[in-house]
């Protein structure tokens, strides 16, 4: 058995078929294939079922995923550990995010941290914050900035980055623009917001359930900008955390009755001590905290 068989497993799961893996670690489909059926000889099971388009993990696969995991894990400690005799940080961080995320400090942080260690390739993902959480405390993640309403799930450590009211955004004029919305008051609107998963539209319906009020939510996409850019065209309202109409023309006006708060926080899994995620993880902790 080779490391380079257990990368090969864990990258074709995490990708989901043959062909992305093989994009992704710029090797042949082929020399995949052959490793992972090699592999499946050695161990005496099949890890995978293969499909037309996708493949899907036997039960074998499932109980070997994670042992997988940990020797790659394993492996990289060791050349770390070698690297920082001599001061310097190799590797790959794989970093989640809220989809559509343009904090500057993020930016900033994830920058700075590219020019500071140029040997370490950065992996940004997108996904909800719910699904970044399991991700990264099941390992496809290194650490996470997501948003939440409530606690994150066990095993995760957490640093909060912000705790804001929710917001309705409107076009200037808007009949709720500065006035004092409440929950009710969106029924008689077309409500935008992010989709179930993610920290708003959680404390949305939370927020909803608290006041007795059924959640309304008429059109839902990923990217707060094109939900603001439809509001500003007229299609509807959004709800959204009140700091996200900065830098346009829009007005966010604080939900009165709206109990639960949407915040943002890091995640990375507890006791995690690869080096070059402890790094980017201070710089985003000290830039947007």
């Amino acid at each position: 058995m080779e490391i380079g068989q257990l990368r090969y497993f864990v990258a074709v799961v995490d990708h989901g078929s043959f062909t992305a893996a093989a994009q992704r670690l710029h090797v042949s489909q082929s020399g995949i294939s052959a490793q992972l059926a090699k592999l499946e000889r050695e161990l005496g099971h099949d890890l995978l079922v293969r499909g037309p388009r996708n493949v899907r993990l036997t039960h074998a696969g499932e109980t070997l995923l994670p042992r997988a995991r940990e020797a790659i894990r394993a492996i990289e400690g060791v050349r770390q550990s070698a690297d920082e005799l001599s001061d310097l940080i190799h590797g790959q961080v794989r970093l989640g995010m809220i989809s559509g995320c343009t904090i500057p400090g993020f930016l900033d942080a994830v920058a700075t941290f590219h020019r500071e260690h140029p040997g370490v390739s950065v992996e940004l993902v997108e996904d909800t914050s719910d699904r970044l959480q399991r991700r990264t405390l099941a390992g496809e993640l290194d650490l996470g900035l997501i948003s939440h309403a409530g606690p994150v799930i066990d095993g995760l450590a957490t640093e909060s980055v912000s705790d804001e009211r929710l917001a309705v955004i409107t076009p200037p004029g808007h009949r709720l623009a500065g006035a004092r919305p409440r929950l009710a008051d969106l029924h008689e609107e077309t409500v935008l917001c992010i989709p179930p998963g993610t920290g708003v539209r959680t404390a949305l319906e939370q927020s909803c359930a608290r006041a007795g009020v059924e959640s309304k939510v008429d059109l839902s996409g990923s990217n707060p900008e094109t939900l603001l850019g439809l509001t500003a065209r007229g299609l509807g309202v959004c709800v959204l955390a009140e700091s996200m109409a900065a830098g346009t023309d829009l007005v966010a006006t604080p939900i009165v009755d709206a109990e639960v708060r949407a915040g943002l926080a890091l995640v990375v899994r507890e006791g995690d001590q690869q080096r070059a995620t402890r790094r980017l993880y201070d710089l985003l902790q000290a830039v947007l905290t």
